[in-house]
């Protein structure tokens, strides 16, 4: 197919150039009415199964908390605009989380771990003690905190994941610990069992149940990655992935793009679309100076 460029008409030159005929990508309310519908069936269907649920996550990133913060959203987009699927924790001897965002405001890093379970697991048991796998949970969360914690861990967590030195000079670091456990019908008419949840959450902990959940329209242009020693490595790109001047530079910076776009669930020729417009855009990203760009621009 042939593809028509063009440029804005404003008083200033952008130095990139659009597609005007590119096909169109999944308008946002369709999406999230669709996903959420696939996600209720999921819940119901494959509450035992907690790897469907890794998959779902890692294709339609936006569903995870955390991207831009957790009390209160920040206006920075994750680092690398990345969702980071298992990341490894070097030196790290028990389980990995399962789930990782960096984010950050203008004054501090939050490094986000995310752990999730099956849905179907409960907090508590009947004589209203917390159940062994909800404790279980939480000693995961303990594991990563306790790793977090050694100032050369630390290091190791900047370098492996190829936080650049200017994005963080001055800015604090506060991880947060995340846990997505059982469902809210457990506590459904039980107020008391509902307070009890409440206490058993800890600093930097942050716990929800799996119906909590909801899509942000913030994070409809993430790439799912996996990460190995500074190398950043797309496996999906949501149904909503647009390309563009804004997230140039972080595509850029990440490989097997085109790989990414076919394993997800976009049609064909919008698949055929994207592939044909990412070496522009990645050659976008890696000039220097890239010069005005406008965040309304979008293919």
């Amino acid at each position: 197919m042939n593809y028509n460029m063009t440029s804005k008409n404003s008083i200033f030159k952008k130095p990139y150039n659009l597609i005007d005929n590119a096909p169109k990508v999944i308008a946002w309310e369709d999406y999230e009415r669709n996903l959420l519908k696939d996600y209720e069936i999921l819940l119901k269907e494959h509450g035992d199964e907690e790897d469907v649920f890794q998959e779902f996550f890692e294709k339609n990133p936006s569903l995870l908390p955390g991207a831009f913060g957790i009390y209160g959203e920040s206006g920075h987009a994750p680092y690398n605009n990345a969702l980071i699927t298992q990341p490894l924790l070097q030196g790290l001897t028990t389980k990995i989380p399962d789930f990782l965002w960096i984010a950050s405001d203008s004054g501090t890093i939050y490094p986000i771990f995310i752990e999730i379970e099956k849905p179907n697991k409960k907090w508590f048991r009947n004589d209203g003690q917390p159940t062994a796998e909800f404790t279980q949970a939480q000693t995961q969360l303990s594991d990563w905190k306790m790793w977090y914690s050694n100032p050369n861990h630390q290091s190791l967590f900047y370098q492996y994941y190829d936080i650049d030195g200017e994005i963080a000079r001055g800015k604090a670091i506060k991880p947060q610990f995340v846990l997505i456990y059982g469902s809210r019908s457990e506590f459904s008419g039980k107020p008391d069992l509902n307070q009890k949840r409440s206490q058993l959450v800890r600093e930097n902990e942050i716990y929800m149940t799996f119906d909590r959940l909801t899509p942000n329209i913030k994070a409809r242009n993430t790439i799912t990655c996996k990460v190995k020693n500074r190398n950043y490595v797309a496996k999906f790109v949501p149904p909503t992935f647009r390309l563009g001047p804004v997230f140039a530079e972080e595509l850029s910076k990440i490989d097997n793009n085109e790989e990414a776009i076919n394993n997800s669930q976009i049609d064909d020729i919008r698949k055929e679309f994207l592939i044909s417009r990412l070496k522009y855009w990645m050659d976008f990203g890696k000039r220097q100076p890239r010069g005005l760009r406008n965040s309304g621009d979008w293919e």
